[in-house]
C-alpha cells in the first residue's frame, strides 16, 4: 500500500504540473486571434479537450491502480494456493531416486508460467540447487533469521513463511520447512502429537522455496489500459473535431453578429441582423435590433432637440447660424443678396408677467406661427430665446427685405390675443442686416441686426431699421464699445458723480426734496451729462449696476447732509433693470441701515412704461421697499400710455408730469388741460404733482393755476454739487406775476 500512495502523489504532482500548463496552451497551440486576443471556439475547444483528458487520465489513472490493489488481492490468494502444492514440490529432499524427483520438479514448473523458480536448502540453511529462474545455480543461503522463522513454524497450522516485494507487488516467495514424523509402533494408537515423544520423532530435512512472479497478468493489465488509452485518445480528437464542428455551427450566429454590431458602433443603426436558430442568440439579435431601433429614435429627438425650439418647432440659434453659413456660401458663389432680419416684441415681458408665463408660452406660439405665415417657402425663421426671433429671406435685395419686415409689422399689428378675458395687441422691432459679398460673416450679421433692432426700439418701437455699413454707422458702433469701456472703468474706480436738483413746493417756495442725477467724470475731467452714457448703458446691459452705485452713493450723501439740512429727502431714480434682479430689496435694506438712512426721507422713481407693465415679482418688491417706509413716484408720465383709468389703479405717492406738457405749454391749450386733468386724478388718488421742465416764473404761476403741486426746473434750481434747503418764496418775480394774474 505504501507503493500505491507514492505512484497516487507522483500522479497528482504530473496533473498539477499539467494544469499549470494548461493555461498556456491557447498561446502555444496558436488559439489566439488578430491582435493577440483568444478565439471563442478554440478556448471553448481546448477547455472541452482538457476536460476530457484530465477525466480521461483520471479513469485510466484509477483503472491501473485499481486493478492494481485488485491483481495484488489475487496475487496473494493465487500465492496462498501454490502452498497446497508444497508437499508435492518438496518431493527431491525425501524422494530416494533424486533425478527423478527433480525431472518431475522441472516438469511441474514449466506447466505454470507464474512460477519463476523453486529453490531447496538443507536443514541448516545452506543452498542445495534451484529449478527455474535464470541462474539455477545461483542460489544464496537463508540468513539466519530466515532460517530461524521457518524452523519455527514446523508443525504449525500454516507451516510456511510468505512475503511479497515492497518494489514489486506482483511477485511472492513462499519458505516452508520440509520434514518427516514417525511413530511408535506400540503407540499407534494411543499417539499424541502434542507430547514430548512426538515432537522428538519430527526429523526436519531441509527447506523448499518457491518464488512466483505473476507477470503475465500484471503484462496483460498494462495491455489492456493501453488499449483503453488508445481508445481515449482516439475519442478526445474525435471529440475535438465533431465538437469543434458544431461549436462553430452553434457560435456562426455569434460570429454574423460581428459585422452588424461593428456598423452599429459606426452610427449606422439601419444595420439589419440575420435571423438565428438558438434561442439565446435570437434573443440577443432580438435585444440588438430593440437597441438599434431606441437609438434611431433617440438619435432623431437629439437631432430635433439639437435643431429646433421646443416651445415653437422652429429652429433653434445653432440651426440658423448653420443655414447663414450655408447662405453666405450661396451668396459668395452665385452673386445674390440675403438678407438677416432681427425680431424684438415690443412689451412681451409686460405680457408674461402679468399673465404668467403659460399665458407668455401660448403667446410665443402665435407669434411664432404668424412669422411663419409672413414669409416665403423657402425663408428660414428661428427662435433665438425669450421674445427675439431671426428670418433669414434668401435671395432678395434691400427694397425686398424692407418689404418683407413691413409685411411682418403689418400681420403683427393685426393679430390680437386674448388672455383672462383680456385682449394684447402685439407690436414688434425689427433689424434688417443685407448679407453680399461684402458682408458674409454670420456673426457680424446677426450682431448688425441686432443693433438695427435696437435702434427701431430706441426710435419709438413698432418699425424696422436697416443697419447702415456707412463710417458715421461704424464709428457710431466704435463710440458704443468706447461708452461700454469707460462705464466699466467708472464703476470699477468711482469716477460717478452726483448732482442733487431742487423740487419746490409751488406755493410756498419750499424745496419739499431733492433728485438724485447722475453725472460721468470724462477722462480729460469734463462732467458728462446722463443723456450722452445711459443709451450706451442700457444697450450693454449695464444699467442695473449703476441703479445700485446711486442707492449707495445717495445713501452715503443722505448720511452726510442730513447732519446740516434737518428734514433731508432725496428722490432716486430707477430703472427697469434694477427690479430685474433679486437682491434690489436686500441691497436698499443694507444700504440704508450701513448708513442710518430714514427711509421715510427717500423717494423712488420709476417709470411710467415699468409701472403700468405692472409684473407680479416688481410688485413685491415695490410693496417691500414702501414697507420699510420709502415712498414711490411715478416719472415722466404722459409720455408712454398715458391712460387716466390706469392712473387711478397705481398706488403711489407723486405723480411727475413729464417736460413735453410743460416746455410750450403756455402756447399749447391742450397741454394745459392734459395737465389740469393729470392734477385733479392725482388729487382724488391722493398723490402729488410734480411738473418738470420748469423754465421760467409765467410757467411756474400757470401751473399753481393748474394745481400742480410741485414744480422742478432749471427755474426752480439748477443741479448742483450739494444740497440746499429754502424756505423763501422762490423770487419776486414770481410773486408779482401771480398778483398781476389775481
Amino acid at each position: 500500500m505504501k507503493v500505491l500512495s507514492a505512484r497516487m502523489a507522483d500522479f497528482a504532482r504530473q496533473l498539477r504540473t499539467l494544469l499549470q500548463r494548461a493555461g498556456a496552451w491557447p498561446a502555444r497551440l496558436g488559439l489566439r486571434g488578430k491582435g493577440g486576443k483568444r478565439v471563442l471556439v478554440h478556448e471553448i475547444l481546448s477547455l472541452q479537450v482538457l476536460t476530457a483528458a484530465l477525466f480521461g487520465g483520471l479513469a485510466i489513472a484509477s483503472l491501473y491502480f485499481g486493478g492494481q490493489w485488485v491483481l495484488q488481492d489475487n496475487y496473494s490468494r493465487w500465492a496462498l494456493q501454490w502452498t497446497e502444492e508444497l508437499n508435492e514440490l518438496a518431493a527431491p529432499l525425501y524422494l530416494a531416486d533424486d533425478s527423478e524427483a527433480r525431472f518431475r520438479l522441472e516438469s511441474f514448473v514449466e506447466r505454470y508460467p507464474e512460477i519463476d523458480s523453486v529453490s531447496y536448502f538443507a536443514k541448516d540453511g545452506s543452498a542445495l540447487f534451484s529449478v527455474g529462474g535464470d541462474d539455477e545455480e545461483s542460489v544464496e543461503d537463508l540468513d539466519g533469521s530466515r532460517l530461524d522463522d521457518a524452523i519455527e513454524v514446523v508443525g504449525d497450522e500454516t507451516p510456511y513463511l510468505m512475503q511479497s516485494g515492497l518494489l514489486n507487488p506482483r511477485q511472492f516467495e513462499i519458505l516452508a520447512p520440509v520434514w518427516t514424523e514417525s511413530m511408535a509402533e506400540d503407540d499407534l494408537f494411543a499417539f499424541d502429537a502434542d507430547s514430548a515423544e512426538a515432537q522428538a520423532q519430527t526429523k526436519l530435512l531441509g527447506f523448499v522455496a518457491i518464488h512466483l512472479d505473476f507477470l503475465i497478468f500484471h503484462n496483460r493489465l498494462l495491455a489492456n489500459i493501453k488499449g483503453a488509452v488508445l481508445i481515449l485518445v482516439i475519442l478526445i480528437v474525435v471529440l475535438a473535431l465533431v465538437g469543434r464542428r458544431a461549436l462553430r455551427r452553434a457560435l456562426s450566429s455569434i460570429s454574423e453578429l460581428q459585422a452588424p454590431i461593428q456598423e452599429l458602433a459606426k452610427g449606422n443603426l439601419s444595420v439589419k441582423f440575420n435571423p438565428a436558430e438558438h434561442r439565446e442568440i435570437s434573443d440577443i439579435v432580438e435585444a440588438l435590433e430593440t437597441t438599434a431601433t431606441a437609438l434611431s429614435e433617440r438619435d432623431a429627438r437629439l437631432v430635433e432637440m439639437a435643431n429646433h425650439d421646443s416651445l415653437t418647432g422652429l429652429f433653434n440659434r445653432r440651426r440658423f447660424v448653420e443655414e447663414l453659413k450655408k447662405e453666405s456660401i450661396a451668396v459668395m458663389r452665385k452673386g445674390h443678396t440675403s438678407a438677416v432680419l432681427f425680431v424684438d416684441l415690443d412689451q412681451f415681458k409686460y405680457i408674461n408677467d402679468s399673465c404668467g408665463h403659460q399665458a407668455g408660452d401660448r403667446l410665443i406660439r402665435k407669434v411664432a406661427d404668424e412669422l411663419s405665415r409672413s414669409v416665403r417657402g423657402g425663408d428660414v425663421v428661428a427662435r433665438f430665446g425669450g421674445d427675439e426671433f431671426a428670418i433669414l429671406v434668401r435671395k432678395t435685395t434691400i427694397d425686398g427685405a424692407q418689404s418683407a419686415a413691413n409685411t411682418i409689422l403689418t400681420n403683427m399689428r393685426r393679430m390680437a390675443h386674448i388672455e383672462d378675458e383680456r385682449v394684447f395687441h402685439i407690436h414688434c422691432s425689427i433689424g434688417i442686416a443685407i448679407m453680399d459679398g461684402d458682408h458674409l460673416f454670420y456673426d457680424d450679421l446677426i450682431n448688425q441686426a441686432d443693433v438695427a433692432c435696437r435702434e427701431a426700439k430706441m426710435a419709438g418701437r413698432n418699425r424696422s431699421v436697416i443697419y447702415a455699413h456707412s463710417d458715421e454707422a461704424k464709428k457710431r458702433d466704435a463710440a458704443g464699445v468706447g461708452w461700454v469701456n469707460q462705464l466699466r472703468n467708472a464703476l470699477d474706480e468711482d469716477n460717478f458723480e452726483l448732482r442733487f436738483q431742487p423740487i419746490n413746493d409751488i406755493h410756498t417756495g419750499e424745496t419739499t426734496h431733492h433728485e438724485v442725477l447722475i453725472r460721468l467724470r470724462g477722462e480729460d475731467g469734463k462732467i458728462i451729462p446722463p443723456d450722452a452714457f445711459l443709451a450706451s448703458a442700457a444697450r450693454f446691459g449695464m444699467m442695473s449696476e449703476i441703479d445700485f452705485w446711486i442707492i449707495e452713493n445717495a445713501a452715503r450723501a443722505y448720511a452726510t447732509y442730513s447732519q446740516q439740512i434737518s428734514e433731508l429727502r432725496l428722490s432716486i431714480n430707477l430703472s427697469a433693470n434694477a427690479f430685474e434682479s433679486d437682491d434690489l430689496v436686500q441691497h436698499v435694506r443694507q444700504t440704508f441701515d450701513a448708513h442710518n438712512v430714514d427711509p421715510r426721507h427717500i423717494i423712488f422713481e420709476i417709470t411710467e412704461s415699468l409701472a403700468i407693465r405692472h409684473p407680479p415679482h416688481v410688485e413685491q418688491q415695490i410693496a417691500a421697499i414702501r414697507d420699510m417706509g420709502c415712498e414711490f413716484a411715478l416719472d415722466d408720465f404722459g409720455t408712454g400710455y398715458s391712460s387716466f383709468s390706469y392712473l387711478q389703479k397705481l398706488q403711489f405717492d407723486y405723480i411727475k408730469i413729464d417736460g413735453s406738457f410743460v416746455e410750450d405749454m403756455l402756447n399749447k391749450p391742450v397741454d394745459q388741460k392734459m395737465i389740469k386733468l393729470i392734477a385733479e386724478i392725482g388729487h382724488e388718488a391722493g398723490m402729488k404733482t410734480i411738473a418738470e421742465y420748469v423754465q421760467d416764473v409765467e410757467s411756474l404761476v400757470k401751473l399753481e393755476e393748474l394745481g400742480v403741486d410741485l414744480a422742478q426746473g432749471y427755474f426752480v434750481g439748477k443741479p448742483v454739487r450739494e444740497p440746499r434747503q429754502r424756505s423763501t418764496p422762490i423770487s419776486l418775480g414770481y410773486q408779482r406775476v401771480k398778483r398781476t394774474r389775481s
